[in-house]
């Protein structure tokens, strides 16, 4: 109310309650040009002595006058009747700053250097501050120290004159440390009270985060304070605490050039970004690519409110810099809160993907953890037009960043960008002539697989993969089997057989035995994959009824619960044929489905003879006592499997395959005697005379079964002669033996009606 409208261009808010008695009040403001929060000083002279009001008026001049990056920065000020009125940049007393959640037990090392560098420039302006210390040091909203306090700050300050008003025009705080009258020996250079405050400052600084607690309750023992200091400091701290002729020194300069200080992180970041402007290109590019790296030194709550401040300034930058600060803007900002990320970080996110080319070219592996953040919009209408486009660059890191991208963008994008764009131009990056790129075209495929639109998806990774193990380059077929072993789920057992196994039996004798290797891993690792796909399938097919249940039991039996895969296809084979070959070794049984399947019983006597097969053509071929017969081969028969038919149609190139004595394995017997051949043809063809009264033959056994076979059987497993070089010819009929059964008259009829029992067997 003391101020006119139109002479002040701020409005005075509330009053902030300080931890420390002063002759200023401070307030919250508001500037009326663009609504900025400031903090306004006050100091009303109406209760003030003389003393008090000339320190007042000084330091309203001297903060006008002093423009330095780490000295309280004053927009405005005005002397009035009433009093005194400075405007400053919006503050709070360092002993009313809180630290960061998380940084109670973080010592403010920035802060220390920022306010022994804002003393050491008023030093070398010949200005002695006076009344340096942790009550006259402020704390931005970012959490930058700020000198202030400027009330006896002056050109050749007298030591005794600046101990005996510091308490009454100074900030003051009952408990904390009083400079020593030693400071007014003589030898003592004038800044020596600076350089104490300095100390009692250092010890705050270590003290409060050794504590962990803040503010006017802490108490400094500077007798003991130097505990806390690092072991690096403490040489530097007892000199501060006890001022020596300068003889040419810069005590406080020298201080913020110790290493302590040089090598701290924070230190190293925020000093070079303040000096940024006079940097150049090369000190601004290495600068940038190694800040990632820097910030693993620094706390969240320094990342968030002092190191990302500064970097969302990069607006301000040149494209080229501005796509190197993102990286580390993302990797702070995915650490804000998320309404905090969207209004700070996601619009200048937005602006510095439009610099495509510039962008790509830095690393943006940081965008898989700030991508959630993001809104769906932005992504698909703003932050995607642009990164596509780097597909197509001539720069090759800018297309290999791109295709990088990829496996962030695609899970948030639209299924018809997916399907029309990003796929497209994934493929054809297969074509793209650095090796490199069509490698990671390969994996980003293979990880961005269950994202892609199902109608799509399993005909781009076959497309990639197959291109992919073709590829000249020996990692890109490596990674094309590692993909395709990754994401064989998503084929179906025949797409996995017929079309994508070939290809990786091809790399089985790849070149490169890296490749090689990697192709015999997946290949057993898709062998197990299509085998459990089957058996699944299998196991569907039951639950549902789809199989029939015979065709099921003959599987069963076929295999005999050993799990053959030739078992069941000779069972199957059997059960169709035995009926009528061996269907006079005794009635089939049945199993529970009512099928007719051969019961092989290894090692049995009683068991018919294979059926004769034709040996001038495929197939099998019964025929009369005056045709050519064949035999199956004894070397590839089961051994002990009599009822196992073997349909080999392999003859040998001699033309074998007939019944000669050769062929039957016979022992002593000579081609030109007959009498067994024609015994057995007559006999077996007879069995199926059923019409035509027969004799009975000779048994050995009881019961009605089946005639025995001759002592020495030719079916029995033996080491086979050599095959004649020409076929066999047809045996001739002779007569019988004596003591074989008389056969039926008239002979003839008998023959017809065992030809028309074999035509009437191979019609059904």
């Amino acid at each position: 109310h003391w101020l006119h409208a139109h002479s002040f261009g701020f409005t005075v808010g509330e009053k902030v309650d300080l931890p420390f008695t002063w002759c200023w009040d401070m307030h919250k403001g508001q500037s009326k040009s663009d609504s900025s929060a400031v903090s306004i000083f006050v100091c009303g002279k109406k209760d003030l002595d003389p003393a008090q009001v000339m320190a007042a008026k000084n330091a309203e001049q001297i903060s006008k006058s002093l423009r330095h990056p780490n000295v309280l920065r004053a927009f405005s000020s005005i002397e009035v009747e009433s009093g005194f009125y400075v405007v400053t940049e919006e503050v709070m007393p360092l002993l009313s700053a809180e630290p960061t959640a998380g940084d109670e037990r973080t010592p403010a090392v920035w802060g220390l250097f920022q306010a022994l560098d804002g003393l050491a420039f008023l030093h070398t302006s010949g200005f002695t501050h006076g009344l340096f210390g942790p009550l006259s040091i402020f704390v931005t909203r970012q959490g930058d120290y700020r000198v202030g306090g400027f009330e006896l700050c002056q050109k050749g300050l007298d030591t005794g004159t600046a101990l005996a008003s510091r308490r009454r025009v100074g900030p003051y705080v009952s408990g904390f440390p009083e400079p020593a009258r030693t400071l007014e020996q003589g030898g003592v250079p004038s800044i020596g009270i600076d350089m104490w405050g300095a100390a009692v400052l250092a010890a705050y600084v270590f003290g409060s985060a050794r504590s962990g607690r803040w503010g006017p309750d802490v108490r400094i023992d500077m007798a003991k304070a130097s505990q806390d200091i690092p072991q690096e400091l403490r040489k530097t701290f007892e000199e501060l605490q006890n001022p020596k002729p300068l003889r040419g020194r810069s005590p406080i300069a020298d201080a913020t050039a110790l290493p302590y200080f040089q090598k701290n992180a924070a230190v190293q970041v925020f000093s070079f970004l303040a000096s940024l402007q006079i940097k150049s290109p090369e000190e601004k590019e290495a600068f940038f690519e190694g800040l990632p790296n820097l910030l693993e030194g620094l706390s969240k709550g320094v990342q968030t409110r002092q190191v990302l401040p500064e970097l969302l300034a990069a607006q301000r930058f040149p494209g080229q810099e501005a796509a190197q600060v993102l990286p580390t803007i993302l990797k702070i900002g995915v650490k804000l809160e998320n309404d905090e990320f969207r209004d700070k970080v996601a619009p200048l996110v937005a602006q510095l993907f439009s610099m495509a080319d510039e962008l790509f070219a830095s690393d943006c592996s940081p965008l898989g953890e700030m991508v959630e953040f993001l809104d769906d919009a932005m992504i698909n209408d703003k932050i995607f037009p642009e990164c596509v486009n780097g597909f197509t660059d001539s720069n090759g890191p800018i297309r290999e960043a791109t295709v990088k991208s990829m496996i962030f963008f695609v899970p948030r994008l639209k299924a018809k960008t997916v399907e029309s764009r990003v796929v497209k131009m994934l493929v054809k990056m297969l074509q793209d002539p650095e090796a490199s790129i069509r490698t990671n075209a390969v994996i980003c495929v293979g990880r961005v697989s269950r994202s892609l639109p199902k109608s799509c998806a399993s005909q781009t990774v076959m497309t990639v993969v197959g291109m992919g193990m073709k590829d000249g380059f020996g990692p890109c077929r490596s990674a094309s089997l590692h993909t395709l072993s990754a994401t064989a789920s998503m084929f179906t057992p025949e797409d996995l057989c017929q079309r994508l196994l070939p290809i990786v039996c091809q790399r089985l004798v790849d070149p490169d035995q890296a490749v090689a290797d990697a192709a015999f891993q997946v290949l057993g690792t898709l062998h197990q994959t299509v085998r459990q796909m089957v058996e699944d399938r299998r196991a569907n097919s039951h639950e549902e009824g789809q199989v029939p249940a015979a065709a099921s039991s003959d599987a069963g039996q076929g295999s005999g619960g050993g799990g053959s895969w030739s078992s069941w296809a000779l069972t199957t084979v059997g059960s169709a044929v035995g009926q009528k070959i061996m269907g006079s070794m005794g009635p089939p049984k049945s199993d529970s489905t009512g099928s007719m399947a051969a019961q092989a019983s290894p090692g049995s006597q009683n068991e018919a003879p294979p059926p004769p097969q034709s040996a001038n053509g495929r197939g099998m071929t019964l025929g009369s006592s005056s045709s050519t017969a064949a035999k199956p081969r004894a070397d590839t028969a089961p051994a002990g499997l009599a009822s196992s038919l073997d349909l080999d149609d392999d003859f040998s190139a001699g033309g074998g395959g007939g019944w000669g004595a050769d062929d039957l394995d016979l022992q002593g017997a000579q081609p030109a005697s007959s009498n067994l051949n024609d015994d057995f043809g007559d006999d077996f063809f007879n069995e199926f005379d059923d019409d035509v009264p027969a004799a009975t033959p000779a048994s050995s056994g009881s019961g009605g079964s089946s005639r025995s076979p001759p002592a020495a059987s030719p079916f029995q497993p033996a080491a086979r002669p050599a095959a004649p070089k020409t076929a066999p010819k047809a045996v001739a009929a002779a007569p019988k033996p004596a003591a074989t059964a008389p056969k039926p008259a008239p002979k003839p009829a008998a023959k017809a009606v065992a030809k028309d029992a074999d035509e009437d067997f191979w019609k059904e």
